[in-house]
């Protein structure tokens, strides 16, 4: 079996609609997302049609608490809070009805998948955490592999003879070990913040243990055009297409 982990799509149509077709190349048999489908680009409601329309399970991400929690929303100020804006008020009463219906975690394949951090939060950063904390996490860990977002980096974190390793994959595909447990990061489809422009997504093959790191190049250009008229912070372009100048 395998499944496609998609995060933090953030709007960006053209990142996501190369990542489904990379997607049915490989013949997925599910696909998740953890979150953050909306925000920062320029097509929100045709991501969240795509999502809905393709049965595309998913969690909630903190975009998605902002739009649909308001004690939550009025945390948000600045540029993130423009972002948000944006995205409320392109997104349609059926995206935002099926947002509201999100949960926090789901628990599927042998593995869990949650936003943030294990075991069910949308806000906190794997980057936050501590080797204390990644250590207790780990070890009441029920599933051996747990998916997150939400920091937009491909990250590995696991315990190897007691101690806390973070590794950023340099290959394209990772064997996992029997018996250890892992939070994986799975990056960002549509707001890299790694210095590379394309889309990345994950396929978990259940029966051979192995993670593959997918890394897809899609028009950035047309993507971050988008996003500056849409009339949102020049920021959130440059980060999905680095050439473009004001």
């Amino acid at each position: 079996m395998k499944i496609a982990i998609l995060s933090d799509i953030h709007g960006n149509l053209e990142a996501f609609l190369s990542v489904l077709d990379d997607i049915d190349r490989f013949k997925a048999d599910a696909v998740v997302s953890l979150g953050d489908n909306i925000g920062y680009g320029g097509d929100s409601e045709a991501v969240m049609d795509i999502i809905i329309s393709r049965n595309i399970m998913s969690v909630l991400g903190n975009h998605e608490l902002a739009c649909v929690n308001k004690r939550v929303y009025k945390w948000y100020t600045g540029d993130v809070k423009k972002a948000i804006d944006q995205a409320l008020s392109s997104l349609s009463q059926a995206s935002l009805a099926y947002l509201k219906g999100l949960e926090t975690r789901l628990c599927k394949f042998e593995s869990r998948f949650v936003h943030g951090f294990p075991p069910d939060s949308v806000r906190h950063y794997l980057t936050q955490a501590g080797d204390d904390e990644l250590h207790r996490t780990l070890s009441r860990q029920e599933e051996a592999l747990c998916f997150v977002g939400h920091t937009h980096k491909v990250r590995l974190v696991y315990a190897e003879d007691n101690t806390i390793q973070i590794k950023t994959p340099d290959r394209d595909t990772f064997d996992l070990t029997t018996g250890t447990k892992y939070i994986v990061n799975a990056g960002s489809v549509g707001q890299p913040r790694d210095g590379d422009p394309r889309a990345k997504y994950m396929i978990w093959d259940v029966s051979n243990q192995r993670l593959m790191i997918r890394r897809i190049p899609y028009d950035t250009r047309k993507a971050a055009e988008k996003i500056v008229a849409a009339g949102l912070p020049f920021k959130y372009a440059r980060a999905v297409h680095p050439e473009l100048t004001p």
